[in-house]
C-alpha cells in the first residue's frame, strides 16, 4: 500500500488542490484489509475528505489513478469501502435483520448487479463477485456487496476449535459411533459453523434468513470439502434428505428449528451444542435452542450478547436465569422434569470477545444444560 500511495503522491506533485493527499494517504496506509482479490479501504479516510469539504466527485480522476496503483501493487482486482452494518434497512426503515451491508461502496472492479430479485436467482448469485478468505485453516466465501464478513470474530472461531465442551461432545459421540450434532441459529456464511465441523462435530444444522449468506455457506462448504444439503421449506426431514451430508442448511426463520429437529431427532447424532450468534441480542433464539438440546445427554448453548462493560457478570446471570426458566418450562411441557431434582443450568465461561462500541463488549456466554431427569 505504501508503494502505491507514494507513487500516487509523487504523480500529483505539490499542486494547491492536493493538500488533502498526505493525510488521506496516511489513513490508507495505516488501516486496510486484503481478502483474496479484494482490498477494503478504511471509511475514516473518506469521512475525513467529506469533513474537509473535498467531495469525492471533484477528485474522482485522482482517486481512480490511486485505485489502479493499489490494484497493481497489492495484486488485487477489486477495491471497496465498507462501514459498520446499519441497524435499519434504509430502503424500508425496517430492522436490518439479515445484516445486509447497506453502506458498502464499490470503488474499483466489477462487483456484479447492484440490485437483485427477492429471493435472488441462481443467475444473480453467479453474476456477483465472490471472495474467499482463510482463517484458522478454514475457508469462508461471501459476496461483499450482499453479505457482511466480520474479521473480529476470528478469536471466537479459534476458541471453538479447542473448546473442552466441544471436544468432549465429539469424544463422547465417538465412543459409540453416533457422533454428535451442533446447531447454528444464525449461521451466516459459516463463521462458527465451520469451526464446529473442523473440531470434529459429525453434523451441523444451520439457519439463516439471508439467501446471500446461505449461498456463501454452501460455496464455502464446497471449498472446505464438506458435503452440504440445502433443505427447502416443503421438504420433510427423512432419511433420504438427511443422508450423509455434514451440513443441513435452512434458509428460513430459526423459530422453525425445533419442529425440524423433532422430525430428524432419530436421524442425526445427539445435539450437544447450539450457537446463538446474533448481535445486539440473540434472545429470540433461546427458546428453540433449549428445545433442540439432546434431552438424554444435555449440552451447551453459546449465547452472543452485547453488554455494558460494568454490567457483564450481572447481565450474564440474567441470561442464565432466563435459560433456566425456559429449561424448566420445556421440561414441564413434555413431562420430563423431576421437580425433586430440577436441572441446574450453569454458566461455564464468559468470553469477552471484542469491543462493540465505547463501553460495550461483545460477549459469548457458555451455558451448560444437564441431562433431563425422567419423571
Amino acid at each position: 500500500m505504501e508503494r502505491a500511495t507514494t507513487a500516487w503522491t509523487s504523480d500529483l506533485g505539490e499542486s494547491s488542490g492536493s493538500k488533502w493527499v498526505p493525510a488521506f494517504a496516511h489513513k490508507l496506509n495505516r488501516s486496510y484489509v486484503v481478502y483474496g482479490a479484494l482490498v477494503l479501504l478504511p471509511s475514516a479516510a473518506y469521512d475525513e475528505l467529506d469533513r474537509l469539504g473535498f467531495g469525492t466527485g471533484a477528485i474522482h480522476a485522482n482517486l481512480q489513478r490511486l485505485y489502479e496503483l493499489i490494484a497493481h501493487h497489492l495484486k488485487v482486482t477489486h477495491i471497496a469501502v465498507t462501514r459498520p452494518i446499519p441497524p435499519r434497512d434504509d430502503e424500508h426503515a425496517r430492522e436490518n435483520v439479515i445484516r445486509a451491508p447497506r453502506n458498502f461502496t464499490p470503488l474499483y472492479g466489477e462487483f456484479g448487479p447492484a440490485t437483485c430479485s427477492s429471493p435472488p436467482t441462481q443467475e444473480e448469485f453467479d453474476a456477483a463477485f465472490w471472495v474467499t478468505a482463510k482463517q484458522n485453516g478454514i475457508y469462508q466465501t461471501w459476496a461483499p456487496r450482499w453479505t457482511m464478513f466480520s474479521r473480529g470474530n476470528i478469536s471466537e472461531k479459534a476458541r471453538l476449535l479447542s473448546l473442552p465442551s466441544v471436544l468432549s461432545a465429539v469424544e463422547d459421540g465417538g465412543a459409540d459411533g453416533r457422533g454428535c450434532t451442533a446447531v447454528d441459529m444464525y449461521a451466516g456464511i459459516g463463521y462458527f459453523t465451520f469451526s464446529y465441523l473442523k473440531a470434529g462435530v459429525s453434523k451441523m444444522l444451520c439457519w439463516d434468513l439471508n439467501p446471500w449468506s446461505i449461498e456463501g455457506l454452501m460455496r464455502g462448504a464446497v471449498v472446505n470439502k464438506w458435503q452440504a444439503k440445502l433443505v427447502t421449506g416443503s421438504q420433510t426431514l427423512d432419511a433420504a434428505v438427511v443422508g450423509q451430508a455434514r451440513l443441513l442448511v435452512f434458509n428460513e426463520d430459526n423459530m422453525l428449528a425445533l419442529g425440524r429437529v423433532e422430525q430428524a431427532r432419530n436421524l442425526v447424532p445427539p445435539i450437544r451444542h447450539v450457537n446463538c450468534g446474533l448481535l445486539p441480542t440473540s434472545s429470540d433464539s433461546w427458546e428453540p435452542a433449549v428445545g433442540v438440546i439432546d434431552p438424554g445427554m444435555g449440552g451447551w448453548i453459546h449465547v452472543h450478547e452485547n453488554f455494558a462493560v460494568n454490567e457483564i457478570e450481572q447481565k450474564a446471570e440474567e441470561v442464565r436465569v432466563e435459560i433456566q426458566r425456559l429449561v424448566e418450562q420445556r421440561g414441564q411441557r413434555i413431562g420430563c422434569e423431576d421437580h425433586r431434582h430440577p436441572q441446574s443450568v450453569a454458566i461455564e465461561h464468559i468470553n469477552r470477545l471484542k469491543s462493540y462500541a465505547p463501553g460495550v463488549m461483545h460477549c459469548v456466554i457458555d451455558i451448560y444444560i444437564p441431562p433431563r431427569t425422567p419423571s
